[in-house]
């Protein structure tokens, strides 16, 4: 695997991976502040909000990566 391609596979798993967190911590009532610190450090933001709108596609998306 090259390094443009690893990057990619990073960026999406740290997508995912931050959807779930939002989602959970939604779930915990969490302030908009710590949202939106989730939210500005995602890798792909189309893919994390369409993962946010879409919540049951993330287990799916974890098998891909």
């Amino acid at each position: 695997m090259n390094r443009g391609s690893q990057q990619k596979t990073l960026r999406r798993q740290n997508t995912i991976l931050a959807a779930k967190n939002f989602l959970a911590e939604m779930a915990k009532d969490a302030n908009s502040e710590e949202l939106r610190f989730i939210a500005d450090n995602v890798g792909e933001i189309a893919l994390f909000w369409h993962l946010i709108e879409n919540p049951e596609e993330i287990s799916s998306l974890d098998l891909q990566v």
